[in-house]
């Protein structure tokens, strides 16, 4: 029986969409890979000094502790995304194969964007096609280096066109949410700025609060885009146009080569094309459809055109009970394009082709693409049909089922969103609760943890397992900072299922986190969550790679950790 190889993936905040993005394409890329095993490494971005003593910035260090936790763990292969994370230990790692995302390491493997493609045929449809000469850039972080090649790129291309490239149009903004600071500095100094570039997704977020508290929208009063083309921009509203990967993912390009280097076999830096997708903050609309291309379509259009809409789906997980709604969609077009071209669709087909896009819509299509783009290529593939030679007959219907699909998708983009808030809701009552159940037990000491263990399941968590140091660490800033090398497996959750761990069976080497046997087993990966509260470090939550896990794992475990804090006295108790 072949081993079964470890891939680690090195990240910074696991809740930011581009790190939910790479993590996702890396699932996909291993989904039929039963030889492989993904564990997250996952952290905080420090964005201040480490003499700082900003609450965030100690929270941020503790959590990184997280990194010092897992250097135990043996992994084969070495993914980072994002290496210039302060605090990160993938220097132990010096003879594992490694691949860097969005880096510019000298000799070491690397997938990157092509920055200046998508970033250029923004700005050039912003000047050459919209007459825009007076453009902002919101930057990034200094040690960044994707931030600053865009901003090279930026003022390249301004003085190349002879525009404005002043400093006073640069403001630096990190790189998160957090930008409104930079973002208010920016506009007060240009108060005629007809765009703004984002150095990502993020930062556009916090530029979007403050042009809304200045009455400017997006997309009217001023151009916005970002970069990464993460699932963000097409959540903010209006739907922010961003440049991304057009094909190929930075995750299924990194282990690719990965897997490459680990055989022994050559391998080379990657970099991948990209596009602007245009959105509501700047309309840049796709290219329409030729009638006679759509009815001599063979499937392989048809599936780019699927590609083109649902343009998510490409790094879906498919297990069995799944429907593969691409070929949900060839199926709908194909039938479309079939009784155009005979002019002519009776009733049966038509209500035929009705289910076939209410399965479509109710299976999640929603997903895969945003508002914008979808309504884009809908309405650029009725269009076409309307001009196909003699097909008036069946035109009229062809129009009931494109206003079907509008009308289905939207509801189930609406239904997505009530059902997510109502989840959300739902999951945060459950750990308010567990935390009351903690509270209210009147004994103290371990027969309170066993009620906290007990009620583990109250959590949420599909998959997972607790571990606990026998006494709680205390955190020290700096390179000294140790771990024990055993750990106590007390509680895991397995399909839903709460198991206590026998105390007899509980200690494990630290090296061992991931291997409990339960969630091993699972096949997508899993990550470890530090368990602490304020400076005292209890254990760590290792959880499976669900869908949600990325957004609320980090809190869970953070309530978790006032668990502890309220079953032992850290000076005196252990666990």
């Amino acid at each position: 029986m072949e081993r079964i190889k470890t891939i680690g993936l090195v990240i910074d905040e696991i809740f930011a969409d581009f790190s939910k993005e790479i993590m996702h394409s890396v699932l996909y890329a291993m989904r039929d890979r039963k030889d492989l095993r993904l564990i997250v490494m996952a952290g905080r971005q420090c964005e201040f000094d480490a003499d700082n003593d900003d609450n965030q910035h100690m929270y941020k260090m503790v959590y990184n502790s997280i990194y010092t936790m897992e250097e135990p763990c043996d992994v084969d292969g070495l993914i980072v995304s994002l290496p210039n994370l302060k605090g990160v230990g993938y220097e132990r790692y010096k003879n594992v194969p490694k691949v860097f995302i969005a880096s510019d390491k000298k000799d070491e493997l690397t997938v990157n964007y092509n920055d200046e493609m998508g970033l250029k045929e923004a700005l050039d449809y912003l000047f050459r096609v919209k007459g825009i000469t007076n453009i902002c850039m919101l930057g990034g972080r200094d040690d960044n280096a994707d931030a600053q090649k865009r901003r090279m790129i930026f003022m390249d291309y301004l003085r190349e066109k002879n525009l404005d490239c002043s400093a006073d149009l640069y403001e630096a903004a990190g790189m998160s949410t957090r930008s409104e600071a930079a973002a208010t500095r920016l506009l007060d100094r240009n108060p005629e700025a007809q765009a703004v570039f984002c150095v990502n997704d993020q930062v556009a977020y916090g530029l979007y609060n403050v042009l809304k508290k200045r009455n400017k929208m997006p997309g009217r009063d001023i151009a916005v885009f970002g970069f990464d083309n993460t699932r963000l921009a097409t959540d903010m509203v209006p739907a922010l146009a961003s440049v991304g990967a057009d094909a190929a993912s930075l995750g299924l390009n990194a282990l690719n080569i990965l897997l490459a280097r680990m055989n022994g076999e050559p391998a080379d830096p990657v970099t991948i094309p990209t596009c602007l997708f245009g959105r509501e903050s700047i309309e840049y609309t796709l290219e329409g459809y030729s009638p006679k291309d759509l009815v001599n379509a063979s499937e392989a259009y048809i599936y780019e055109m699927f590609d083109t809409c649902f343009y998510r789906y490409r790094n879906e997980i498919i297990d069995s009970r799944q429907i593969d709604l691409r070929r949900l969609y060839y199926e709908i077009v194909s039938k479309i394009l079939a009784c155009t071209k005979k002019r002519h669709m009776n009733d049966k087909q038509y209500e035929e082709l009705c289910r076939l896009i209410d399965i479509f819509f109710e299976n999640g299509a929603m997903k895969y693409t945003d508002v914008s783009r979808f309504t884009a290529c809908t309405g650029a593939f009725q269009e076409a049909l309307k001009d196909v030679p003699r097909s008036g007959a069946v035109n009229d219907k062809n129009s009931a089922l494109f206003s079907r699909m509008r009308d289905k998708g939207l509801l189930a983009q609406a239904s997505w969103w009530i059902m997510k808030n109502q989840d959300y809701s739902a999951e945060r009552m459950n750990i308010n609760e567990y935390i009351a159940q903690t509270m209210s037990f009147s004994d103290e000491g371990v027969s309170r943890l066993d009620n906290a263990l007990d009620n583990f399941g109250m959590l949420g968590l599909e998959d997972a397992a607790l571990y606990l140091y026998d006494t709680p660490v205390m955190f020290e800033p700096g390179d000294n900072m140790t771990f024990p090398d055993t750990i106590n497996l007390k509680c895991a959750v397995v399909k839903g299922e709460v198991k206590r761990i026998p105390e007899a069976e509980q200690r494990t080497s630290s090296a061992d986190i991931f291997n409990y046997e339960g969630l091993a087993k699972g096949g997508r990966g899993q990550v470890a969550f530090p368990v602490f509260s304020g400076l005292h470090i209890y254990g760590m939550l290792i959880c499976g790679l669900s869908r949600d896990i990325a957004e609320k794992g980090e809190y869970i475990a953070s309530q978790i950790g006032r668990v502890m804090s309220m079953c032992f006295d850290c000076d005196r108790r252990s666990v």
